[in-house]
């Protein structure tokens, strides 16, 4: 039995390697590629292949953390994400993009690595607190996209909403899915529910400041909203008390 595991243990960093290794020139060839598409007949940024060099090592250590029955770990989902942020950041150098124009990309790019880790269960509470990481990476794809239209000049977004702080809607989104989360485990989990009600309310209260009180001018006026909520919750006035049985 003992051999078996050593030779399936062998295998799979032999696998680990071979795919990485297939990546990577697959990568370097795409971008190499769309450089030719370009007209680009002078690779100036060379070394931004040391960059996603990483990156691809941690798509790599991402695949040999991926489980048999096709679930994926918390640390695959992690380790892709990151390793796609690098790859993203090493693609701008190597295809020389204006990053004055480009840098929503960085905000679109790392919501997808907490939409991918916010999939990932850990038990009840577990899974209900990584969910939030879901909320935050769709509205941090959304924000991200929409500030790389307006660079684009594919909308205008003073001509839209002039003075009126419209990303405060995103930040509250965010808040919004931290109660809807506290909500479904409410009765199953107490930690997991305690901690999305405080993380909510905290969320909102920034979210409302940033809507009703421009340059964060009265910042007093969050952290009492803050304080007010995160005290109402612990002593339990506006929620019913988990389920002390089925708490994780």
């Amino acid at each position: 039995m003992k051999q078996e595991m050593v030779q399936q243990d062998e295998r799979r960093q032999g696998t680990f390697w071979r795919d990485m290794g297939g990546v990577t020139m697959l990568l370097i060839g795409l971008t190499f590629l769309v450089m030719s598409i370009l007209g680009k007949r002078q690779v100036d940024n060379w070394w931004s292949i040391f960059v996603m060099l990483p990156g691809v090592l941690f798509l790599g250590i991402g695949r040999t953390f991926s489980l048999g029955n096709g679930r994926h770990h918390i640390l695959t989902r992690f380790a892709i994400g990151l390793g796609v942020v690098i790859l993203t950041v090493g693609l701008m150098f190597a295809l020389n993009l204006n990053w004055a124009v480009w840098w929503p990309l960085m905000i679109v790019v790392p919501g997808v690595a907490f939409w991918l880790i916010g999939g990932s269960q850990h038990g009840v509470g577990g899974t209900a607190v990584l969910r939030l990481g879901r909320w935050l990476g769709g509205t941090m794809i959304l924000l991200g996209l929409t500030f790389l239209a307006d660079q684009l000049q594919l909308i205008h977004l003073q001509t839209l909403f002039g003075d009126f702080h419209w990303w405060s809607i995103f930040i509250l989104i965010v808040g919004m899915g931290a109660f809807i989360e506290g909500a479904r485990v409410l009765r199953h989990s107490g930690w997991a529910s305690t901690m999305l009600f405080i993380s909510g309310v905290w969320i909102v209260s920034s979210g409302l400041m940033e809507l009703l009180a421009p340059n964060w001018l009265s910042w007093e006026g969050m952290v009492g909203i803050g304080l007010i909520g995160t005290g109402l919750l612990s002593r339990g006035w506006l929620f019913l008390r988990p389920d002390a049985s089925t708490d994780e």
